[in-house]
């Protein structure tokens, strides 16, 4: 009996702590401000049109967005570029680097291959 005592003196706090993360836990979201009655669901015709103005908006605005923006989609290749040569040169050193640490790895263990 006394082998009991002990082992529920021991497991008492861990029983506690348990109860207490169970009790306090959904407090946060019983303290939440009530989310109010959801909108009514639209038309599909309303969302449509909704839809239809938002692109006609998007169109009209589209000659001022394309002389403001310096990218010229018809150029060459981007890695014909000196930004694109520099990519090109930062892949090939990882990837060299990646395969210089692998062959010459210093971990010796037996479970590596």
């Amino acid at each position: 009996m006394n082998q009991q005592a002990r082992t529920w003196r021991r497991s008492w706090p861990a029983v506690a702590t348990l109860a207490l993360a169970v009790v306090v836990a959904p407090l946060p979201a019983m303290a939440a401000e009530a989310q109010p009655a959801a909108k009514p669901a639209k038309s599909l015709v309303a969302s449509a049109e909704k839809a239809a103005a938002v692109a006609a908006v998007n169109a009209a605005a589209a000659p001022s967005m394309a002389q403001a923006g310096t990218t010229d989609l018809g150029s060459s290749s981007f890695f014909k570029t000196k930004a694109g040569a520099i990519a090109l040169v930062l892949v090939a050193a990882g990837l060299g680097y990646t395969i210089y640490s692998t062959s010459n790895d210093r971990i010796k263990s037996p479970g590596k291959n």
